[in-house]
């Protein structure tokens, strides 16, 4: 395989394990101010130019006040012959359900890869104040602190964040975050575009199909989210310059304890 094919499943597996992963049923143990889903796995199919070359395996936990989510990035099949590596993110939150805090608060975010790890990336999140956060990242060995006088999340959250807003008002029509990847703030917006359906597990779902955008960016990323599924997505597809770069699509899930 030629380097430029190389690059694009690396950039591939690096696009979609941002998190747009999730596809769960309401969590009953959360706060009603923001609805989390079940415990869970997810299994989802990469694909560009009409081939399969990699899979996402996304692991989602709450126990006590805790709050771990982790996504595996893999090649597959003939890709797998030529990109031997494993990417690896995983979010850490505190939340304790009640009326303590109005949202979960991120404690940690790591991105690894077992190969090329001058792209590693490791943030700390310190709250003082319950509207005030402190911010330590670092990136190709640079670091940089942060402040922040809301929430900030990292990119690997963007679908809970969906959903938690669908789940407590399925009127949303759109909302923004305020995001952290690679030293920098990035505030991410999604805007629903029509309502639309998808075959999933033998049944045509009805979804709501939004359009999530970075400010600044070429980029743009379309996501089916069905009621069925708490409003996380069935199929995401993201575009760069008007023209489809990956699409990803969930192949199983299964609960867990």
């Amino acid at each position: 395989m030629d380097q430029q094919a190389t690059y694009y499943i690396t950039q591939t597996l690096r696009i979609l394990s941002i998190g747009l992963l999730l596809i769960v049923t309401s969590n009953s143990f959360a706060a009603s101010d923001f609805p989390l889903p079940e415990n869970h796995q997810t299994i989802y199919d990469v694909t560009k130019y009409g081939t399969v070359v990699g899979e996402i395996t996304n692991n989602f936990q709450y126990h006590g006040q805790q709050i771990n989510f982790t996504s595996e990035a893999i090649a597959t099949g003939f890709a797998a012959l030529f990109y031997k590596q494993t990417i690896t993110e995983t979010s850490q939150l505190y939340w304790p359900g009640d009326d303590t805090i109005k949202s979960p608060q991120q404690t940690s975010y790591t991105l690894q890869h077992t190969k090329k790890t001058k792209k590693d990336q490791k943030i700390s999140f310190n709250w003082p104040t319950m509207n005030h956060v402190d911010i330590s990242s670092s990136y190709k060995n640079k670091s940089v602190t942060l402040t922040a006088e809301k929430n900030v999340w990292s990119r690997q959250l963007l679908p809970i964040l969906m959903s938690s807003y669908l789940l407590k008002n399925d009127k949303t029509t759109g909302d923004s975050f305020l995001t952290i990847d690679k030293n920098e703030l990035e505030n991410y917006a999604f805007t629903i575009v029509s309502h639309d359906s998808i075959d999933f597990d033998g049944k045509t779902q009805p979804c709501l199909k939004f359009k999530i955008t970075s400010q600044g960016s070429s980029r743009f990323t379309y996501v089916w989210l069905a009621k069925s599924y708490d409003y996380l997505p069935l199929r995401i597809e993201q575009y760069k310059d008007d023209e489809l770069n990956v699409s990803m699509t969930l192949k199983q899930y299964k609960r867990l304890k």
